[in-house]
């Protein structure tokens, strides 16, 4: 049996002449459902989901003092929770200690007769069903402890109650309230100070994804696996199901497209001509999220980005070097039935996936992070993403290209509509890409130019209003969005306050716009008119409600520059993002009391810590926890963005923004720069 060295915590001096200073774990949190609170005197010990989806606990079971498994209620056998047993997301379960069998709230999870004991050395470790480590709790001995038969040694300091805060946070306390079964809303009497632990571990180290011992690995990026077979039914009967399924945050999927040498030559020369080019090109793509393949012959796919489209391999003139290939990172869209229009062509009803590369973010999170709290907030119009890795094979070389971890989009279209339908009120209105580009801004101000308008016909020319759908007339879906910027930069008064309400879901839309500011998002429509779709729910022009969908968040959380007004995301006061007459719809809406403290509220509410939305600590474990899912799989063979850094993008002129650590912290400098009523 191998030892694993962790070190749990450091600076003990530090913590322990301050002790209600806080302090973080060097190794990030594991999984998503936690020990969260520990009580010896009462004896029981706390569980919490901290992620967004139910787990099935079923066969999970602790470990003891780094030697046996706690005892079932008779203590004559290990105790493992019962099967069946399903802990809700943001959920708490308890397992009572030492034969107690008291009520608590939460899932109950039975009772253990082993017992837990605040006076010596204890270290309990959550296994799941698999016998695999996902979370641990220690309260370790002065002197490293290298023998279970020293676990009865003298302690740093004895406790009754531990607990983290918040829940599912990455430090424990020692606090002066039980709360078994609900939140850890105790005061904090001392941090926890630990030493050094040696401890056995019963999990097998993952074998190195990139190991060319080891071709039979389905995670070796030199052979992703089988490219060939039928599509396998995804078990869904609905198009918002088939979503779920393909973006699914459970899931780490493998895509590889395999291009012809003639087509992938035939790409760079389209770029080389056009770098904007939109001209899709053929391929074939295998989908594999880990228990289902999906394979698809001839599905189409195309360069994506603005300032980010990047040409693939090698320089302007050359082209594919078989099997000697200067490979670059570059954003992609795939469309499964885009020459090939049947249900095969799709996985459950899905045809599209956006796939894109970090651009200018080492972190490997920002996008992710920002579309996830969206979503966590209530913001049903944010797109879905997670995490895939990608594999290029141009044929005729020897193996795959392992282009590495992609963040894998919900593309806005008529499909993304149809979803959501049920809550727009109908998929059959006009939806439009608003961008900043060669015809100007995007600003909802200048409604009599009608070079800024366009219908999206996969042509290479781009107009900072594309209209996506084609459900109605492109002139009569024009006609509907000048007609709405007329009125919004015409109407006053009460007779605009009334009109915004009546024509926009104001709490959506300013909820959308908290978030947006609060994760500092510089490159969107109030700063810099870039970056957002518009969709009428209707084709009328009149009795349509306007919704705003967020787009486009990898310049977030730190990573700034000096554009528009603003040249601090962490510090920039949010009443005065950005340009206000310049840019209306917001500064029309703020200027309404009712609407901006409704505003303020929302920022507000976004970094408060009882919310567990964008404060530092519950951040923390939501990054980390991401980390050591991709951190593996990050190496790969373009050679760029080998490795997650806690930096923001190296062309930001706020260079020192963290994510992770207390110092210069931007989740902490955004909360202390928050607007008060």
């Amino acid at each position: 049996m191998r030892k694993t060295h962790l070190t749990l915590w450091a600076a003990v001096v530090m913590f322990l002449t301050s002790a209600c200073l806080p302090f973080l774990p060097e190794e990030p949190l594991e999984g998503r459902v936690v020990i969260n609170e520990v009580n010896t005197a009462a004896k029981y010990i706390e569980l919490y989901n901290a992620g967004g989806k139910e787990v099935d606990l079923g066969g999970w079971t602790i470990r003891k003092n780094n030697t046996s498994l706690l005892d079932d209620a008779e203590g004559t056998a290990p105790y493992y929770i019962p099967e069946g047993t399903i802990l809700p997301a943001q959920g708490f379960a308890v397992l009572n200690c030492k034969g107690k069998t008291d009520q608590h709230d939460g899932v109950a999870l039975g009772t253990s007769d082993s017992g837990i004991s605040g006076k010596k050395s204890l270290l309990l470790e959550l296994l799941d069903a698999e016998g695999t480590r996902v979370d641990y709790f220690v309260n370790s001995a002065k002197k490293t402890i290298h023998n279970t038969d020293e676990w009865d040694g003298e302690v740093e300091h004895t406790f009754d109650i531990a607990g983290r805060i918040p829940d599912g946070g990455p430090r424990w306390w020692v606090v002066d309230t039980a709360t078994p079964g609900y939140a850890n809303d105790g005061k904090p009497v001392s941090a926890f100070a630990n030493m050094d632990v040696e401890f056995d571990d019963e999990t097998e180290e993952p074998e190195d994804p990139k190991d060319p011992e080891n071709p039979e690995n389905p995670e070796n990026p030199e052979n992703p696996g089988d490219n060939t077979g039928g599509n396998p039914s995804t078990g869904t009967t609905t198009l918002a199901e088939a979503v779920a399924f393909v973006w699914n945050e459970d899931t780490f999927p493998k895509i590889t497209l395999t291009v012809s040498e003639n087509e992938w030559n035939n790409m760079l020369k389209a770029y080389d001509q056009n770098s904007g080019t939109k001209q899709y090109f053929k391929g074939d793509v295998t989908f594999d999220n880990g228990t289902d393949v999906f394979t698809f012959k001839e599905a189409g796919w195309r360069l994506r980005g603005n300032t980010s489209r990047r040409r693939p391999e090698g320089n302007g003139g050359e082209m594919h070097k078989r099997n000697n290939s200067d490979w670059h990172h570059f954003h992609t869209q795939i469309n499964f039935r885009k020459f090939h229009k049947d249900a095969a062509h799709t996985i459950g009803g899905v045809r599209k996936i956006h796939l894109k590369w970090f651009n200018a973010d080492p972190a490997y999170v920002r996008e992710l992070y920002c579309y996830d709290l969206f979503r966590r907030y209530g913001v049903w119009t944010a797109i879905n993403d997670i995490y895939c890795r990608l594999w290029i094979h141009v044929e005729g070389d020897s193996k795959p290209a392992y282009y590495g971890v992609y963040g894998m989009l919900e593309t806005i279209d008529d499909e993304y509509l149809k979803v959501r339908s049920d809550r727009f009120g109908g998929h059959e209105g006009n939806l439009w890409k608003c961008s900043y580009t060669s015809k100007g801004p995007a600003d909802l101000k200048n409604y009599n130019d009608d070079k800024k308008f366009g219908l999206d016909q996969d042509t290479d020319e781009e107009w900072p209003y594309e209209l996506k759908t084609e459900n109605n007339s492109f002139s009569s879906a024009k006609e509907q969005l000048k007609d709405f910027m007329k009125k919004l930069n015409s109407k006053s008064g009460n007779d605009l306050h009334d009109w915004l309400g009546e024509t926009i879901d104001i709490p959506l839309f300013l909820k959308t716009y908290a978030v947006n500011v609060a994760v500092g998002m510089w490159d969107d429509y109030w700063n810099n008119a870039n970056n957002y779709y518009l969709y009428f729910n209707s084709g009328a022009t009149s009795g349509y409600k306007l919704y705003f969908i967020p787009y486009d968040y990898d310049n977030s959380l730190g990573t700034t520059n000096h554009c528009g007004v603003q040249s601090d995301a962490g510090r920039h006061d949010p009443l005065k993002w950005g340009n206000g007459n310049d840019h209306p719809l917001v500064a029309k809406i703020l200027q309404f009391d009712d609407y901006k403290n409704l505003y303020i509220d929302y920022l507000n509410e976004i970094v408060d810590p009882a919310m567990g939305l964008m404060d530092y600590y519950s951040s923390y474990a939501r990054i980390t926890s991401w980390h050591s899912k991709i951190a593996p799989y990050v190496a790969n063979d373009t050679e760029e963005d080998m490795e997650i850094k806690d930096r923001p993008a190296h062309w930001g002129n706020h260079s020192e923004y963290r994510l992770l650590s207390e110092k210069n912290n931007y989740f902490i400098i955004r909360a202390e720069n928050m607007p008060r009523r």
